[in-house]
């Protein structure tokens, strides 16, 4: 057994399904989880083998871990028990390094990692932090896990909470704005379905222009903003109503959640 998911739920089935598409064989992989309806579920979606029972996943060469935060030491105890040490890569949120490492034997490679849930079409944004004892064929192997669902950055566990409150919580600050200019287009006499359509692909179209351009965000603002033109309205608009402001206190006040939920939790 190569890889042992320890959880079932959203993301644990969404690595279950990309990881057998892209690195593993179905039987290589077992997701373990309270839930048996849930797990007959995954075992049929993806093939892969499933389990409640822990001492099924002792042999594995990595695991997965992607429960809840306050679960971890307990999930986790039957490794210390046997001496086994996997490779660990934590999916949880808040849970440092350190902490991770008291609740597993001395010496175990350990990979927290913070994604998000655009990982559930393959477009993930996955941050990765490692111990000292992971080897660089083990830092490849997390990083080719995540980069299945998207993209993979290694960074400074010291960035963490500042991804967190930008990349993680990142897709929810972005719906509301998505809702907010389509809501601005129903305001403006245009039918929902048309305002979500022209919303939508300008969203996405934007973004893959700055992507692929490579250029500032700035210079991309100036090429459609024309003197006296309407875009230049819309801007000192959104200038007035601090917009800018606001996403920078937003950004701020998640990360600061982030260092207080570790806080609780290390």
């Amino acid at each position: 057994m190569k890889l042992a998911i320890l959880g079932g739920g959203v993301m644990g089935e969404v690595f279950a399904r990309a990881v057998t598409q892209k690195m593993f064989a179905p039987q290589d992989v077992v997701v373990l989880d309270r839930n048996a309806n849930k797990l007959a579920r995954i075992a049929e979606d993806t093939g892969v083998r499933t389990t409640q029972d822990m001492a099924d996943l002792l042999d594995a060469e990595i695991v997965m871990l992607s429960i809840k935060p306050d679960n971890v030491s307990e999930v986790l105890a039957p490794f210390v028990a046997a001496q086994k040490s996997p490779l660990l890569i934590s999916i949880v949120a808040g849970v440092s390094l350190e902490s991770l490492a008291k609740t597993m034997p001395e010496g175990t490679p350990i990979v927290r990692v913070m994604t998000n849930t655009p990982s559930l079409i393959g477009e993930g944004m996955s941050a990765l932090a490692s111990n000292a004892h992971v080897s660089p064929a083990q830092q490849a192997q997390a990083e080719a896990i995540f980069s299945a669902v998207g993209q993979a950055l290694v960074v400074p566990e010291k960035y963490m909470d500042a991804v967190t409150g930008l990349s993680g919580s990142g897709p929810g600050f972005f719906f509301i704005v998505v809702d907010a200019m389509i809501e601005a287009g129903v305001l403006q006499g245009l039918p929902r379905a048309i305002a979500r359509q022209l919303v939508l692909q300008t969203m996405k179209g934007s973004a893959l222009l700055m992507q692929e351009s490579h250029r500032h965000p700035a210079e991309l603002r100036d090429m459609v903003t024309s003197p006296g033109g309407t875009t230049i309205a819309g801007i000192q608009v959104m200038e007035e109503y601090k917009l800018r402001a606001t996403l920078l206190k937003t950004v701020e006040t998640a990360t600061r959640r982030s260092q207080a939920l570790g806080a609780r939790l290390n």
